[in-house]
Order: structure tokens, then sequence, then C-alpha cells
């Protein structure tokens, strides 16, 4: 069948189930959001969404995060790709996250689409490795070795994806990722501290592989995520 042929049949479904029983035509959403799996970062990044549906496909929305303070350690993606062995320790301040986009759902079970502007605060990440004989750059160095790194606050668009599952007592459960994936990643500043001092020349070898490290993470795009309970009223 040619693509004319599907887009269609498309066309034509969602037409259908739009003449349907408009059960969100003008109604309110009210939601507490977690930013986090307590599970995998041991902490919440706690929020609120709010939104608005002008029907049953096509809602607006805005989710507020709160700052949060994680300690990742061996779960630290870019901990693990500097290259350096030896970590004690690694935690993260992540900045406040805003997100104000529309969402789009093409049919009552399906998953729906968002697209909107995501703004997120400064994060900073500290990484502590402990003291042993190690190469740095070029040489040979016995030191123990602190990297600060901080992402600048940005604003750039952002696109994902989400599922909402609605109880019949204006309940709903509710998980989304939009991410700025038309945008570069931000380089971070850096900040390297060590026991022992370290050639220059080494250290701008070392800050060229974290910032190379960085940029090769798709987590350090500016992104939200939400996990969450939704309250619907008119």
């Amino acid at each position: 069948m040619k693509i004319k042929h599907w887009l269609a049949v498309l066309l034509i479904t969602t037409a259908v189930y739009s003449q349907q029983k408009n059960e969100f035509d003008n109604t309110w959403q009210l939601g507490l959001t977690f930013g986090e799996i307590p599970i995998l970062a041991g902490s919440f990044k706690p929020g609120i969404t709010i939104g608005y549906h002008f029907n049953d496909n096509l809602m607006a929305e805005f989710t507020f995060q709160l700052k949060d303070y994680l300690q990742r350690d061996d779960e630290s993606f870019n901990a693990q790709n500097i290259g350096l062995e030896g970590l004690n320790e690694a935690k993260e301040t992540t900045g406040e996250r805003i997100f104000l986009g529309l969402r789009y759902k093409p049919w009552d079970w399906s998953p729906y689409l968002t697209a909107g502007f995501v703004y997120c605060i400064e994060d900073i990440e500290t990484m502590k490795f402990e003291k042993r004989e190690r190469f740095i750059g070029e040489n040979l160095y016995n030191t123990n070795v602190t990297i600060i790194q901080k992402r600048e606050s940005g604003f750039a668009p952002a696109f994902g994806f989400g599922c909402q599952y609605d109880f019949d007592n204006n309940i709903s459960i509710n998980t989304s990722f939009a991410m700025a994936f038309l945008t570069d990643i931000v380089e971070p500043d850096v900040e390297i501290n060590s026991s022992d001092k370290i050639d220059e020349n080494d250290l701008n070898i070392l800050t060229e592989n974290i910032k190379s490290v960085y940029d090769d993470n798709f987590h350090n795009r500016y992104h939200i995520f939400n996990l969450g309970i939704i309250y619907n009223f008119n």
C-alpha cells in the first residue's frame, strides 16, 4: 500500500475517534510529579504539573520541578566515561526544570507526543577520585583528583513522548520525557583540583577529554522527565 493510502487511513481513523464522546473537553489537570526514580538515583526531584485539555486529543501543559541533590557514585555516566580509576564519590546538584508545551494524543488508547520548550537551571556535578598513581595527559602522577563540571542554565525547544492511564475516579498516572534534540549539548565549565601539582599541558588534555566525553553523552542535553499522579477536574 502506498504511503498516501496509509496517511488516508490514519486521518480517517483519527476523525472517527474524534467524533466519539469527548471525555476531557475543556477540563483541567493538576498533578504531583517526580523527575527522578528513587531506586536509580536515590532522589525524587519533586514538582508540579498543570494541564488544560482542549479536547481528548490536544492539551497544553506546564511542569515545574525543584532543585535536587543526587548521590550518583558509580551510576554517574560522566564519572565512568572520563577514564580515571579510583572513584570515591560522584554527586550532582540538578537545577530547577521547567517545561511549557502541547501534548497530542491521536487515540484514546495510545501514547502521546509532546512538544514545547524546556528551561533548565545550572547543573553541577562533583567527582572525587582517590589518591593513587595514574597517567594524566602524558605524565604519571601520584595524586587525588577532584573534578567539578557545571552546565550553564539554558532554554531550548524540546520534543518527546509519554503515556497517561486514566482511572474512573478522575485520577491518572502519567510518565513523559522531552529532550532538546535539535540543539547541541552545551559545553560544561570544568574545574580540576589535585593534591599534587599537574602540568598545565596535562591539565588541558584531561579537560578536553572531560568535555569530549560530556558531549558524547545524550543525558547531558537539556531535558525533563516526569513520573506522577494527576487529578482531572472541570
